[in-house]
């Protein structure tokens, strides 16, 4: 089954997709949201943060539609190695519909019929086969936000924070509630963990408990 690690930049996302699929082992397969070796996502991301004109069009497309494609090779790669949709995972750290959520914002400026024409290429490119049936939303406060963006270290976001700190708020202010919009709109079942006074292992238990119970209940319905 296709689980989603969802919520803003620096939530905690990646650190629980790991060890989710730590825990379940050969029963399990991460997506990462992005590869490290993808030079074109890491010079788009580059040329995002130094705020480069005439970009954020070209880099919404190409994110939507290379996670979509990553989701798929995933998929195969899962049915080839004969696990079963029932009991096993494939953890994705951000969903593909989720990439909506940025394109709200970094669009905004666009004129109003280049929104919609974007609208009618994510409506097209994203099906119910690439979005989780279940997903586990991480809230984490602003103040928490900044303070783990500063923590993890990543140049590119560090050294360009003064530039994107009003992005960064409307992002966050747009973030949850553009979730719940999307979660609903694909059909995804979610809890949502406040992860503002838990450390990564509490998270880790609670996310645990979380899809524990959506697995059997899931199970026990059908």
């Amino acid at each position: 089954m296709l689980i989603g690690i969802s919520g803003m930049i620096s939530s905690g996302k990646s650190t629980l997709s790991k060890k989710l699929a730590h825990h379940f082992k050969e029963n399990s397969i991460l997506l990462d949201e992005f590869m490290e070796d993808d030079d074109v996502f890491n010079q788009m991301l580059n040329w995002f943060y130094e705020r480069k004109e005439n970009l954020d069009l070209a880099f919404q497309a190409y994110v939507v539609s290379k996670h979509i494609a990553c989701v798929s090779d995933t998929v195969k790669l899962f049915n080839e190695k004969k696990l079963k949709e029932d009991s096993d995972f494939i953890f994705l750290d951000r969903f593909s519909a989720e990439h909506y959520v940025f394109a709200k914002v970094n669009l905004s400026h666009l004129p109003k019929k280049v929104i919609r024409s974007y609208d009618a290429l994510f409506n097209n490119l994203v099906s119910e086969h690439d979005v989780p049936e279940f997903a586990i939303f991480l809230d984490v406060s602003f103040e928490n936000f900044k303070k783990r963006i500063f923590e993890r270290g990543r140049e590119v976001e560090i050294n360009n924070w003064e530039k994107n700190k009003d992005y960064f708020q409307v992002l966050y202010n747009t973030y949850k509630k553009t979730f719940i919009k999307i979660a609903n709109k694909y059909n995804i079942k979610y809890e949502i963990i406040d992860t503002n006074t838990l450390n990564e292992e509490q998270v880790f238990e609670k996310a645990l408990e979380l899809l524990n119970t959506y697995k059997k209940g899931r199970n026990n319905a059908k």
